[in-house]
Formats: structure tokens, C-alpha cells, sequence
């Protein structure tokens, strides 16, 4: 761990352990729509793939997906967080697919900042996979691709974490915009072609993670008054 990573933990815990004696306890509860990216180092798959005459896996991942969570207003949260994204690589007639999937469990601490922003620390635990699909050339036919088919295809599953601190406001009453950033780590078991296991090109599958979100619901305080 970097220095700059663990002054900004020291940093968030601070801010998390101010507790609760400058604002009110409450409520919340979300769910919506989240996009992100995720900048994997995918050298030793692109190496593979180049000296077999594919095209490369390079760049980083965009990622879509969505979850919801609720809880205690200054306390804990508790939910749920997927996204899936994936890189395409075409030349000539050989192609290269490589798509991620992922969702965990959301298990956060956080903090209002005044009555309309809050400040979460959280950590997402659940499992994941890469799919890998190769396309060698274009078939002239249906009898041709059943002949010598043109298509591998290959995945690799993976247990994951992400930790991250998220900064939401809460824009209407109902509606919520966060930002998140944190770092996303992932332990991956073995290549499989079909339902037997392969050896493969080992991949480290860890990555800084930059989100958005927009979320429908809203934060509720116990000293709210009722509404007319």
C-alpha cells in the first residue's frame, strides 16, 4: 500500500469516525444505475494472444451495471453492486472478445455531511468471470464453421473485492448522484475451454475503479417534520 493510498484511508476513517454529534441520525435507502471503469493490466493474455495472431486486449474496461443498499443513516448499509463490461479487437477476419462480469455484496459505513451529502467507506465481496471468445476467420457457410469451426472460447472465474469511498448528494428528494473510487482486487482460479481446466496466461486482476452512479431514493431524518 502506497503512502498516498493510506493518507487518504487515515484521511476517510477520520472523517468517518466524527460520528454523528453535528448532524441528525436518519435513514437512507438507493438503488439505480452505475457506470465505471476499470484499468486492468492485461499484458500476458494480449502476449498470448499476439503470438498466436489475434488482436490484443488493451485499455481499460468500461463497466455498467447497478445495485441498491439501505440502512442506517450514519451507521451501516448494507446491499448489493453488479457491473459487467467488455474490450472488442477486430483485424481483418480474426477477432477478439474478452468480457467481465461481476457482483458482490455492499457492506458500508458512512457519514452525512450536512442534510443533503454523505461520505461512505465500503467494501464489495462476491465472485466474477473473464470470458474469452477468438474468432480465427469468417465461415463461407453453416456447413463450413460446423466443419472447422472458427470460435474459441475460454473463461476464467475469480473472487473480487472492492473497496471504495463514495461521495453522494442527494440532488432531489428522490434522486442521488455519488462519485466513487476505490480499487478493485480479484483472486482468479484456472482458464477452462468447455468444462475442463486448461493452463493459461496468469492474470493479476487488480485495478483502481472511478464510478458514477444515479440513484432513485433519499435520506431520512428523525428530526424530519412530518410532511402535510
Amino acid at each position: 500500500m502506497g503512502r498516498g493510498t493510506l493518507v487518504v484511508l487515515v484521511a476517510v476513517s477520520g472523517v468517518l469516525a466524527w460520528g454523528t454529534e453535528n448532524g441528525s441520525l436518519g435513514g437512507l435507502g438507493h438503488g439505480g444505475f452505475l457506470a465505471g471503469l476499470l484499468t486492468f493490466d492485461f499484458s500476458p493474455l494480449s502476449a498470448a494472444l499476439a503470438e498466436a495472431g489475434y488482436p490484443t486486449v488493451e485499455g481499460p474496461v468500461l463497466v455498467f451495471g447497478g445495485g441498491g443498499s439501505g440502512g442506517v443513516l450514519g451507521g451501516t448499509v448494507f446491499g448489493g453492486l453488479g457491473f459487467g463490461g467488455s474490450v472488442t479487437k477486430i483485424e481483418g477476419e480474426k477477432r477478439t472478445d474478452l468480457e467481465l462480469g461481476y457482483g458482490g455484496v455492499v457492506i458500508e459505513l458512512n457519514r452525512p455531511v450536512g442534510k443533503s451529502a454523505l461520505l461512505g467507506l465500503g467494501l464489495v465481496l462476491g465472485w466474477g468471470g473473464l470470458d474469452l471468445t477468438t474468432r480465427a476467420r469468417r465461415p463461407v457457410d453453416f456447413a463450413d464453421a460446423l466443419a472447422q469451426p472458427p470460435v474459441s472460447q475460454f473463461s476464467l472465474g475469480f473472487f473480487g473485492g472492492l473497496g471504495y469511498v463514495r461521495l453522494g448528494f442527494q440532488v432531489f428528494p428522490w434522486l442521488a448522484l455519488d462519485g466513487w473510487a476505490g480499487y478493485f482486487l480479484a483472486l482468479p482460479g484456472q482458464w477452462e475451454e468447455g468444462d475442463r481446466e486448461i493452463a493459461g496466461p496468469k492474470l493479476e486482476l487488480r485495478a483502481p475503479f472511478l464510478g458514477i452512479r444515479v440513484s432513485f431514493g433519499g435520506i431520512g431524518f428523525l428530526d424530519d417534520p412530518p410532511a402535510k
